[in-house]
């Protein structure tokens, strides 16, 4: 199970439970990066800081998290 890559003020703890798609380029049409792992709070903080910077939510989907089986 991926853990969550927030880092900010220390590294997280949490299970992942979200799977991002990083592109660079323009938006989903640009080129693929990398897949970046969140917690559901930091998914949640990266969702509205992305709706207020570029008016879109990032691609992102809810993967299982421990127990979710």
């Amino acid at each position: 199970m991926q853990k969550c890559d927030a880092t900010v003020g220390g590294a997280c703890t949490q299970p992942a439970t979200w799977k991002q798609d990083v592109f660079f380029g323009a938006g989903d049409k640009g080129r693929f990066m990398y897949h970046a792992y969140w917690c559901d709070e930091h998914a949640a903080r990266i969702t509205e800081k992305r709706r207020v910077e570029w008016g879109v939510p990032p691609t992102m989907v809810k993967i299982a998290a421990p127990g979710d089986e």
